[in-house]
Formats: C-alpha cells, structure tokens, sequence
C-alpha cells in the first residue's frame, strides 16, 4: 500500500483543472459519439510519460505521467479508468496522479520497482473487458508508439482489439472556445519571446544567449518552451533546426529561429528568419522574400472548406520556374497543433483534408538552401468560419 493515499477525495485538495469539467465533459462526450460511429464498445488510449506525447492521456484525464505508461480506457457510457506505471518511489501521489480528476486509477510500479513489464498493460485490458462485455469490440488509440510488449499482453486479453487512433485524433482537432483562448495566449507569448530574441541578435552576440532571452522571457509570462528553442546562424541557419550553440554571431549572416511556448497544456509555433545586423541584401534578401510570398500566397486560399492540397498548389506556384524551386520543400509546410506541437492534420503536397472551422496549424511553407540560409514565416492559426485567425503576431518582415 502506498504511504500517501491516492483515491479521488485524498487528492482533490490539489487538484486543480487546466479546464473547466464542463470542457472536460465535452471532450468525454465527442470521444463517445466518435465511438459510437465506429461501433466501439470501449476504446484504450494510450500514450508514453515523455513530454509531449503524453497529450491523449492528459487531453481526457488533466493527468500527465511523467515517465512511464499511462491508460486511459473510456466505456461508450463515458466513465473512464486511468491505469498507469508512471510512478516514482512506488507512491503515486509523488508522481503527479494528484492533478487526474478521474477516480478509477489503477497503479501498476512497473519493473523500475519490481512489477512484471506488462503488468500496466493488464489492468488496462481488464478494465476494457469490463467496459465492452465479453464480446465487446474495443479500438486502441496510440498503437503507434505502444511498446510490443505491453501490445502483446492487450491483444492476448483483448481479441478483438482494433486500431482506431482516428477517432481520438478527430475529436481533437476541433478545437473549443476555451482551448482557443488559451491557444491564443500561447501564441501572444511567443510573440513577446520573440521581441526578447531580436533584441538579442547582433554581431557578437552567442546564439545561446539570444535563446537564453526568448526563453526568459516565456518564464515570466507564465509559459515554458514547448521544445528545444532554436536559433542557429551562419552555414546551420541552412540546415534549418539545430540547437543553439556557444557561437558568436557575424554581421551580415543569415538566422533561422524557430521556438514554442507551453502554456495552460496547449503550443503555438512560430518561425522568423533575419540576417545579423538587420539589414539583408543579395541572395540573402531573395530568399527571405521567397519566403514571405510563399507565407501569403497560401493564407490567400487556406480556409474552411479548402483541402491541403489546395493549399500547396498556391505555394508551388510561387516558386515554380524559379532560381528557388530546387529548394522549395512541398513534402511538409506544416501540421496540426494543439496539446502536442505535431498532430494532425500534416500539411503536404498530396494531402485532400478539409480544412474546417477551429482546426489550428502550425503553417510553415519553406525554402532552405543548404550553405546559405532559411526563408520562412511560421505562425499558429486558427481555422474560422470565413477564414484564418493568426494566433501568433510577431512581424513577418525581419530583415528591414
């Protein structure tokens, strides 16, 4: 037994809710009806105590394990049961179960302190048995990064288990009003990290110092970084992504930036490219101009009711025939975001999505030349009814 009692009552002194149990309630509630559509019984959700990734789990539970294993099984009458083995020093209320409002959690301590491996995985499977009868047929989300042998153990108590990552995948990418608010206060964040960061950048300054700025500056208006912030100049600006290093920046070299606010749960993502002493000239300024038509030429066609690939033919337009064309990159200019910074839909060349009202995206169509430099304007927007919100508003021009 553990020393510190974890049933709902013994934590709900320090439970607090990123979310309101009415937004709670609506998220459990579309689950179901997509369940329904999918003639689910019950469905096991999935998802590793590794950053971001954990998203599913705290989407439908406010719980994010912090290593580990985590559960969420979720009967078509909408209860819900968390197992999990993310637990450290074999006392649950030590590792963050205090913040789950739902009150069936099951506690496996996983093989760090001497439980079968797959042990979490049984009581998962057991409570879905429970939650679809005998012959219930039960979908599992987030199959893809389930470990072999915990997927093993489910199938063996789980015949009929089937994939069916669509239908949590759905439900969140219809956002509500209240993940939109706090959505837009991730991206107003970003906006400010971002004045810190160019007020950084100059010759003579190290790319981990103008980071270490942007950064500072998420902290004290309540967010953290939503991943690794990226400024890299010179030849790495052309690789676009890369760490920041202890490396002075050089007048008249290119920069690539690119940096997420974590905030309330949810990210925004937002890019911007410069040249060190603010002025840019040549092929530099080329490419950064490249950059900025492709971000407005395909703001002009994205909206509800457009498909993806609407989308990338207005961006391929723009540098077809063009000295830039060989660098453009059609197989990616951006994704869904939301709880995580990569979710669905991707946004590629091929790709017939509908776009729909209150989908959000990270948007990034982009050239990088190898040697030379990034062009690319990112921003976090939101799908509306007549068209696009951007949720990020820092200058697009950078290099003036």
């Amino acid at each position: 037994m553990p020393r510190v009692p974890y049933d709902l009552e013994a934590r709900r002194p320090y439970l607090v809710q990123t979310f309101s149990d009415a937004e709670y309630e609506r998220r459990v509630r579309e689950t179901c009806a997509a369940m329904a559509a999918q003639g689910l019984d019950a469905l096991v959700v999935y998802a590793p105590g590794r950053g971001d990734a954990a998203a599913p789990v705290t989407y439908l539970t406010n719980f994010t394990p912090v290593y580990g294993h985590a559960f969420v099984v979720v009967s078509t009458d909408g209860r819900l049961v968390v197992a999990t083995d993310g637990i450290l020093h074999a006392e649950p209320m030590h590792s963050m179960i205090w913040t789950c409002r739902v009150a069936d959690v099951r506690v496996a301590l996983g093989p760090l302190y001497g439980s079968p491996p797959d042990e979490v995985a049984t009581l998962a499977a057991d409570a879905a048995r429970q939650a679809a009868g005998a012959a219930g047929r039960v979908g599992l989300a987030g199959g893809a990064m389930l470990p072999h042998g915990l997927y093993r153990r489910l199938a063996e108590r789980l015949p009929d288990l089937r994939a069916a990552d669509g239908v949590l995948d759905r439900v969140r990418a219809i956002k509500s009003d209240e993940e939109i608010a706090v959505m837009r206060e991730a991206g107003r964040i970003a906006d400010e990290a971002y004045a810190a960061l160019f007020a950084a950048v100059a010759p003579g300054v190290e790319e981990t110092t103008a980071a270490g700025a942007a950064v500072h500056r998420m902290h004290v208006l309540g967010g953290r970084e939503g991943f690794a912030t990226c400024v890299v100049s010179g030849a790495q600006a052309g690789l676009k992504h890369g760490l920041p290093r202890r490396r002075p920046m050089r007048e008249g070299e290119m920069v690539f930036a690119d940096l997420g606010v974590a905030f309330g749960g949810y990210m925004s993502d937002v890019s911007r490219c410069t040249v060190v002493g603010g002025r840019a000239a040549g092929r530099a300024r080329d490419l950064l101009q490249v950059g900025l038509d492709l971000y407005h030429a395909g703001l002009q066609v994205l909206g509800p009711g457009r498909t993806i690939d609407e989308v990338s033919d207005a961006l391929l337009a723009v540098v077809r025939g063009g000295p830039f064309e060989p660098y453009y990159c059609p197989g990616g200019f951006g994704h869904g975001i939301g709880m995580a910074v990569l979710e669905m839909p991707g946004l590629y060349a091929g790709n017939t999505t509908t776009l729909r009202p209150r989908m959000t995206i990270a948007y990034e169509p982009m050239v990088v030349v190898e040697g030379l430099g990034t062009g690319v304007v990112e921003d976090t927007l939101l799908i509306t009814e007549t068209g696009y919100e951007r949720l990020s508003n820092y200058p697009v021009v950078t290099w003036l």
